[in-house]
C-alpha cells in the first residue's frame, strides 16, 4: 500500500470518527481519492476514464458528491458547468 493511500485511509477514517454516522464515507471513497490523487493533489480525469478503473457513473457520481460535501474535494469549474480539475483537501476542508 503507497504512504498517499495510508494517508487517505487514516483522513477517511479520522473523519468517520467525527462525523458521528451524518455522512460516513465508505472504503471506495478511499479507494476513488487514492486513483484520482496517487501523487498530486490536482485530479484531471475525466468520468469515463475513472469508472474504467471499477466504478460504475452512479456510484462514482455519489462518491464525488460525498467527497466534495464532506471537504476532501473541490471543484474547478469551466464556464459552460462542466468539472475540469478536483482539487484533494487532506484533511477536508471545513464547509461554511
Amino acid at each position: 500500500m503507497s504512504p498517499r493511500r495510508r494517508e487517505i485511509e487514516a483522513a477517511i477514517a479520522a473523519y468517520n470518527r467525527t462525523e458521528q454516522g451524518t455522512l460516513l464515507l465508505t472504503p471506495d471513497a478511499a479507494r476513488l481519492l487514492a486513483v484520482m490523487f496517487p501523487r498530486d493533489t490536482v485530479c484531471r480525469r475525466s468520468v469515463t476514464s475513472l469508472m474504467r478503473e471499477g466504478f460504475d457513473r452512479g456510484t462514482l457520481r455519489k462518491l464525488l458528491n460525498s467527497l466534495t460535501a464532506a471537504g476532501f474535494l473541490s471543484k474547478e469549474m469551466s464556464r459552460c458547468g462542466v468539472v475540469v480539475s478536483y482539487q484533494l483537501h487532506l484533511p477536508p476542508q471545513v464547509q461554511p
